[in-house]
């Protein structure tokens, strides 16, 4: 990657999983660093949110309280920036159509990151549930083309620490694991989060990283479920009983609404790591 420059950058879902290690990343990079979440009196009585932002703004991070529905405001506050990254979560994907039209009348915007950090969404396809996911991340990358805004798709495949937790649920010292078919193939790329949130930071402020899709797939992070369950086993010194189950069942179980869409392709199939590249 080029050497980072000290682009202004705004953080959209900064307060959620991913979010949060976003700005992280962009404050450890010397950004400055502007997080659009919504207003505390939306969120509850959770005091963890406003904790979060107390320390987003000990890190000289400029928090802005507000709503996807205030065009105004987010036109005022995408002016004062170089770079947008979303990190909003998956129900509210097709929300950042109201960023994109934010952007494009701000007219200031030198990149735009919108939330995939999954799979290439225009070369693969997959069961119901997840298709629907990849179609909504389909239609804001055709938004954000048809209105000229610079793009930069990041294609982050696996959060390491989330799907870790969920094949072995190592903080409940199972002693037995789900094996989705065979387990054997090397379906995940598993990759940090804190790197997945360094890597686009950089990726955002590369030039040569302009309209490009950028792919994170580190060889030595693509990993089986087999090797999951090795790998815990001989770490806690314990040998888990295996529970498999037939790729046939989790299709119908995901049919019928039973199983989640994203994760059997995945772990029985190896979705993220067996399409080729040009």
């Amino acid at each position: 990657m080029a050497t980072v420059t000290s682009d202004k950058i705004l953080i959209f879902g900064a307060s959620g999983y991913l979010g949060k290690f976003m700005v992280n990343a962009c404050v450890s990079m010397g950004h400055p660093t502007y997080a659009y979440v919504r207003p505390l009196s939306n969120a509850g009585s959770d005091p963890s949110k406003r904790l979060l932002l107390e320390q987003f703004e000990s890190l000289n991070v400029t928090v802005i309280q507000g709503g996807l529905d205030e065009h105004e405001k987010l036109v005022s506050v995408i002016r004062q920036v170089d770079v947008v990254i979303s990190t909003l979560p998956v129900p509210q994907h097709l929300e950042q159509m109201k960023i994109i039209r934010a952007m494009h009348e701000a007219g200031n915007i030198k990149r735009f990151v919108p939330s995939e950090f999954g799979n290439e969404v225009d070369r693969v396809s997959g069961l119901p549930p997840f298709e629907a996911l990849l179609e909504n991340k389909r239609k804001i990358r055709r938004a954000t083309e048809a209105a000229g805004i610079p793009y930069t798709y990041v294609s982050a495949n696996s959060f390491s620490a989330y799907f870790i937790d969920y094949f072995l649920h190592p903080r409940e010292m199972r002693d037995e694991v789900t094996v989705y078919g065979s387990g054997e193939a090397k379906g995940a790329v598993l990759n940090f989060e804190e790197d997945i949130a360094a890597y686009t930071v950089k990726a955002a402020t590369d030039p040569r990283a302009a309209n490009r899709v950028i792919i994170y797939r580190p060889i030595g992070n693509i990993a089986s479920q087999l090797d999951l369950i090795t790998w815990w086993e001989e770490r806690t010194e314990r040998t888990l009983k295996r529970i498999h189950i037939p790729e046939e069942e989790i299709v119908k179980l995901t049919e019928r609404g039973g199983a989640c869409g994203h994760d059997p392709p995945i772990v029985v199939t190896g979705k993220l790591s067996g399409y080729r590249w040009p």
